[in-house]
């Protein structure tokens, strides 16, 4: 709960939450609720981080698994990060570290994630992490957002092409 108000900064913002399948947070009470009933959860099957800047100990984006297929030991990631620390690298750090994470110790064997088409900066982090394009586009209907429909694009690493 102490990063509520850092939370908050990026989770309102309508620019970064343009390619979120949720609508920017309109009061710090949907930002709190968040906190408690999302991110205190963490178990064997979900995986969640805060992406927290070094220099000033604030919280500034997110980063988890939206799906785990433990059949076929894969997993889905998502990410989010606050607009005021974009092309720093900080993103692609942290992909890569969940990447190393989920293979070495969780041991999956494959990783995918997908960014809304349009949304080259995801791409890029994608691509800068060893990703590959899964020549897979899927249409999705974000309910969170009055049924908004949108294009994503898959790309994947496998754990045998990792760096």
């Amino acid at each position: 709960m102490n990063d509520l108000d850092y939370l908050f900064e990026y989770a309102s913002n309508k620019d970064i939450t343009e390619h979120l399948t949720r609508n920017p947070h309109k009061n710090k009470e949907e930002t709190r609720l968040l906190l408690q009933n999302l991110f205190t959860k963490y178990d064997e099957s979900t995986f969640r981080w805060g992406i927290v800047f070094k220099e000033n100990n604030k919280l500034i984006g997110s980063i988890d698994v939206v799906r785990l297929d433990k059949a076929n030991e894969t997993a889905e990631i998502g990410y989010v990060l606050n607009s005021a620390y974009h092309n720093q690298g900080i993103m692609s750090e942290a992909f890569k570290g969940v990447i190393n994470y989920l293979f070495n110790e969780v041991n999956l064997k494959e990783i995918c994630a997908c960014f809304e088409l349009g949304n080259e900066a995801s791409k890029h982090v994608m691509e800068k992490c060893g990703l590959k394009s899964k020549n897979l586009i899927k249409k999705k209907v974000l309910p969170l957002k009055n049924n908004k429909i949108t294009y994503v694009s898959y790309y994947s690493i496998k754990k045998h092409e990792t760096y």
